[in-house]
């Protein structure tokens, strides 16, 4: 079942995105951009999830974690 978080952009000071979405089951994640754009990331353990959530610089943890460390690709 996928799950959505939606983050306070202000607190986060996030620039690029405000929601994920997580299948636990399928260790699918998605990140949905604020341009309308999402990346489908696969596998990914839920304790890398938790590791997002809880990062302070959430757009850097994507860049230097997810994207060097897990298969994604574009969703349209």
């Amino acid at each position: 079942m996928l799950r959505t978080t939606k983050f306070d952009r202000q607190l986060w000071q996030l620039q690029s995105f405000e929601t994920i979405s997580y299948d636990k089951d399928e260790q699918l994640l998605l990140i949905h951009f604020l341009d309308e754009t999402t990346l489908r990331f696969h596998p990914v353990s839920e304790d890398i999830v938790f590791q997002l959530i809880l990062d302070q610089n959430k757009d850097s943890f994507i860049e230097c974690r997810l994207k060097s460390n897990y298969s994604y690709a574009k969703v349209i």
